[in-house]
């Protein structure tokens, strides 16, 4: 059981937009430089580094194997070391880690400073939903989690602005340099912050209680695991559709630096308001619709990338991905939390969210081998669009949510 933390001063002392800004730009770092700049940078990286897509998968692969072991561990870290410390330091991990990319010099090392940064990504969200839901009114909870979960898109937006300004006159280390100073500005504003809230956030011993754990597992009858299917399968769908998406305009289509900067800024531009839209169309229609939407929008932004006849479809796609993807990680937590009874929730969230990493893990991974093997990315998004339209059909059949 984790002591006693201190009282939390009043809401109002804190300001819950500024909280809120400050945990978007924490999942903009972690997430969007941490884990989505490395496939911005791929055709470079790899030709710098002598590696090919082989490497690349497995480098991916590693990130989100980074994700997964500190999505199962999370947890206990919140509950031992307090949350605040742990959103510190997984904030430290990433500013580190990105400073020291540009210093790799071969496979091993970048799948290891990968790794480390994809377990802050994972480390740094467990911990800011329990700081958010302790500090933030309850009316405004769900608004501004569902900004904090945009915040990959905004970090996807830095790295789409910044590479064609950066890449062409200083190399891809420079990108890399870029984001690790902005993150350690963050770091710095988060140190001050977030000091007089208190060492830790209490968790009321439930993260470390086995009875709640073993009540929580009467709940996962088999009707209930087709959630963390549908998180496994969109992990495998959406994360190399993702990462590959700049080594697929620049090296097998021919465009240049400025059009794969083009095609992430809009994902991330899209992204910065897609899944908070989606979020209010789901309170009018329901979170099943505005899922089973999401998935329909994500197959016809694939299959963009699978036509490719211009870069205006490409861009198309990119625009639909952006909308879908944020919507969908958002949605399905939205739809957990009305389908479970309350005490099951966070157990079938994290079980979620473990299949996403597995998901994720296996979609990069075979990625890289199809590429070498193949010689094309078609393979990939061929895949991938099948496989958003098996999740059209899952949440077309999805139970009706039953408030706890």
């Amino acid at each position: 059981m984790a002591a006693t933390d201190q009282a939390l001063p009043p809401a109002r002392r804190w300001g819950s937009v500024g909280l809120t800004l400050m945990f978007t730009g924490f999942i903009a770092a972690t997430y969007g430089f941490g884990v989505y700049l490395f496939p911005a940078l791929m055709p470079d990286m790899l030709n710098a580094l002598s590696l090919d897509y082989r490497h690349a998968g497995t480098i991916m692969a590693m990130s989100q194997a980074g994700f997964l072991i500190a999505a199962l561990i999370s947890g206990f870290l919140t509950d031992r070391i307090g949350a605040i410390r742990l959103i510190l330091l997984s904030m430290a991990c990433c500013a580190t880690c990105l400073l020291l990319v540009p210093f790799t010099s071969g496979l091993a090392t970048l799948s290891i400073i990968l790794f480390l940064s994809g377990a802050a990504s994972a480390s740094v969200w467990v911990p800011m939903v329990v700081v958010a839901k302790a500090v933030i009114p309850q009316a405004h909870q769900g608004k501004a989690l569902g900004l904090m979960s945009s915040g990959t898109a905004y970090g996807v937006f830095v790295n789409g602005s910044a590479i064609p300004v950066l890449l062409p006159t200083y190399g891809w280390q420079s990108v890399w340099f870029f984001v690790a100073a902005l993150t350690a500005l963050l770091f710095v504003w988060g140190s001050f912050r977030l000091a007089g809230i208190g060492k830790a956030i209490a968790t009321g011993g439930r993260a470390s209680n086995p009875l709640d754990r073993m009540n929580a597992l009467n709940y996962l009858r088999p009707g209930y695991l087709v959630i963390p299917a549908m998180m496994f399968l969109s992990g495998v769908a959406c994360m190399p559709a993702q990462n590959y998406l700049v080594a697929l305009i620049r090296d097998e289509l021919g465009y240049g630096v400025t059009a794969a900067g083009h095609a992430w800024t809009v994902i991330g531009f899209i992204g910065m308001f897609g899944g908070f839209a989606m979020g209010i169309l789901a309170d009018r229609i329901t979170v099943r619709k505005a899922l089973l939407l999401a998935y329909v929008l994500l197959a016809a932004s694939f299959a963009a990338f699978v036509d490719h006849r211009s870069l205006a479809v490409i861009y198309f796609g990119a625009a639909l991905f952006g909308l879908a993807f944020n919507a969908i990680f958002g949605l399905i937590p939205a739809y957990v939390s009305l389908s479970y009874p309350s005490q099951a929730t966070a157990l079938i969230f994290g079980i979620g969210n473990v299949m996403l990493g597995l998901g994720a893990m296996t979609g990069n991974f075979l990625g890289g081998i199809i590429k070498d093997q193949a010689g094309s990315f078609q393979l990939i998004y061929g895949a991938a669009l099948t496989l958003a339209v098996l999740l059209m059909f899952i949440a077309m059949f999805l139970r009706k949510p039953t408030s706890p």
